[in-house]
């Protein structure tokens, strides 16, 4: 039996889409696959708990509701972050003391998809780290602009393995503060920024199947068809009207084994004739770009 716990932060929203993740979880999870998802939110409606409530159709799991306290997160209110994350997205540096009973856990933002067992991830030793990640899209410019002492470790926070034991232990939440209100200037990417600055150098880096970040055609982490899990990064989501981005049929596949409504193939085609247009538009020249053609060369 595979113990998994996997934890999701988002307000109401976002709460379809981490719906949508879990269905994908709970469609790919190995028959010994014992799963515990556990929500924090401030704000999802009856509907939507309900909704998630009843994925456990598609396998059997354990479900947690969890409700911060209001005021638990007012020392990052002044951080700089991404336009469209919400103050939400710093729950995640809470966890030790939001999952007081758990040792271990996978964090995971909601527009990810995942195509595999969790197990094999869950079960990855990392006693003497604070957390495993992976490696973030744009690691370098990013560690350089936080000044990190270890070169080629900023990994991308929407999927964390984390030692919620050592979290406690060593009161990561204490170094989260005090980081957050020192740095507050430098901070450009908020809650990702201070995992990546307080445990410069005691991070596991895992491979890239376990967080294949998807952003367009010409920006993808390791050209690869072996990914485990897609993120979906960037605001262009595959949710959005209009939106164009890498292997959003997977995000449609796991939408369809949930109770929210699923656009109709008109709806869906029209969806991507506008995406195409619009990122011709944006990417006039997107064939020569190195990437591009590296892509086209990886099986």
């Amino acid at each position: 039996m595979n113990n998994i716990n996997i934890c999701f932060t988002c307000d109401n929203t976002y709460s379809q889409y981490a719906g949508v993740t879990i269905a994908s979880i709970l469609k790919n999870a190995a028959a010994d696959d014992n799963l515990s998802f556990y929500i924090i939110s401030y704000d999802i409606s009856e509907d939507n708990k309900n909704k998630i409530l009843n994925l456990k159709n598609i396998k059997n799991c354990n479900i947690t509701f969890i409700t911060p306290a209001a005021d638990l997160f007012c020392e990052f209110e002044g951080i700089k972050t991404i336009d469209y994350l919400p103050l939400v997205s710093f729950f995640r540096l809470k966890l030790s003391s939001l999952l007081p009973n758990i040792d271990k856990v996978i964090y995971l933002d909601p527009d990810i998809i995942v195509n595999f067992s969790l197990a094999g991830l869950f079960n990855i030793d990392i006693d003497n780290y604070y957390c495993g990640g992976v490696l973030d899209i744009n690691h370098k410019k990013l560690g350089k602009q936080i000044n990190l002492k270890t070169e080629n470790s900023y990994i991308n926070s929407g999927m964390l393995l984390i030692n919620l034991k050592k979290w406690r232990d060593e009161n990561a939440e204490k170094q989260f503060n005090e980081c957050a209100k020192h740095y507050i200037k430098e901070i450009a990417f908020g809650d990702q920024d201070l995992i990546n600055m307080c445990f410069d150098g005691k991070i596991l880096i895992l491979d890239y199947k376990w967080n294949m970040q998807v952003v367009n055609l010409c920006c993808r982490s390791e050209f690869t068809d072996k990914f485990n899990i897609i993120h979906y990064t960037g605001s262009s989501k595959p949710w959005k009207f209009g939106s164009y981005v890498p292997l959003k049929k997977y995000y449609f596949e796991a939408l369809k084994l949930t109770g929210w409504k699923f656009p109709n193939k008109r709806q869906r085609m029209l969806s991507e004739i506008c995406g195409i247009l619009l990122y011709l538009k944006q990417y006039p020249f997107f064939i020569f770009s190195p990437n591009f053609i590296k892509a086209l060369f990886t099986k």
